[in-house]
């Protein structure tokens, strides 16, 4: 028997919790919750996807009942727009919390944390397979083997501070960053562009395979699908005009992702990229979703 499909959407308008029973491609709004709030940034629980954080006016708020009533968290005062909730893909009940130089991490679904001082304020953060934290600081990025206690330098220096950094599923250590509209692949002993975007990319995600692939949102709409070895010319068509604001990767199925867009839009591919179909329409802005499948 098929498993529902869970789409958790932190929009400016509250988080929107989208359905699709028995994966039968009917997507139904269930719930929409803390309406009036700015939700900046959804987590959720892999192992038990009842339990969900999110970051809303600034203030992060904690869910054990599939995001129906919510507990705010006393950690401390409101964070900056740009703090955000951060997964670890083999510890499914881990959560990062990044607010510029202070790094707060649970090990338990956000029930307890631990505070951890950087070495400065990040500007972007990941989490690899094997636990590795990595965060940059402007142009260059650290890496920390033992969660924050220690950092060492990854690599070389970027040409800019980069907008967002991934790591790339079942390679040890390789990291993908996304600077100046384009992709940036690194090792500890340097970073490589990777060649051939057909256009300036705002976000990108990579599915797990043997080979990964790299999926890229373009400013100009649509996406680019590619591999850490370069970028195919063609360009994937979103079910509307303009740009996203998310791409991100399903949790549950390896082939799986979904973007969004400003004016409320919701698309998914199953095809790793290739095409895309809308899911809805008429949500608020769009700022970060997260796929799961209740178990």
């Amino acid at each position: 028997m098929a498993k529902a499909t869970l789409l958790f959407l932190a929009t400016d308008d509250g988080l929107a919790l989208l359905s699709n029973p028995a994966g039968q491609g009917r997507w139904v709004r269930s719930i929409h919750t803390l309406r009036g709030s700015t939700v900046h940034s959804v987590w959720v629980d892999g192992s038990n996807p009842l339990i969900t954080l999110v970051i809303a006016d600034g203030r992060v708020h904690r869910s054990t009942d599939g995001a129906q009533t919510w507990t705010e968290l006393p950690i401390g005062d409101p964070l900056a727009p740009g703090a955000a909730l951060y997964s670890a893909p083999r510890q499914p009940s881990f959560v990062g919390l990044l607010a510029g130089n202070i790094l707060l991490i649970s090990d338990d679904a956000g029930a307890s944390w631990q505070r951890i001082a950087l070495p400065g304020a990040y500007g972007a953060f990941a989490i690899d397979d094997a636990g590795r934290f990595y965060g940059a600081l402007g142009a260059q990025v650290l890496a920390s083997d033992n969660h924050g206690a220690t950092w060492e330098l990854y690599g070389t220096l970027l040409p800019d501070a980069p907008f967002a950094l991934i790591a790339a599923p079942r390679a040890a250590e390789t990291l993908c960053a996304l600077v100046g509209g384009r992709v940036y692949v690194g090792e500890r002993a340097g970073w490589r562009l990777i060649d051939g975007m057909p256009g300036e990319a705002i976000a990108f995600t990579i599915l797990a395979s043997a080979t990964p692939t790299l999926i890229a949102a373009l400013a100009d709409g649509g996406t680019a699908r590619g591999s850490l070895d370069g970028w195919e010319p063609a360009i994937a068509a979103f079910p509307w005009t303009g740009a996203a604001t998310v791409l991100t990767s399903a949790r549950y199925h390896i082939d799986t992702a979904f973007v969004a867009s400003a004016a409320g839009e919701v698309a998914m591919s199953t095809d790793r990229g290739r095409s895309w179909t809308l899911v809805r329409r008429g949500l608020a802005a769009v700022r970060d979703l997260v796929a799961a499948r209740l178990m």
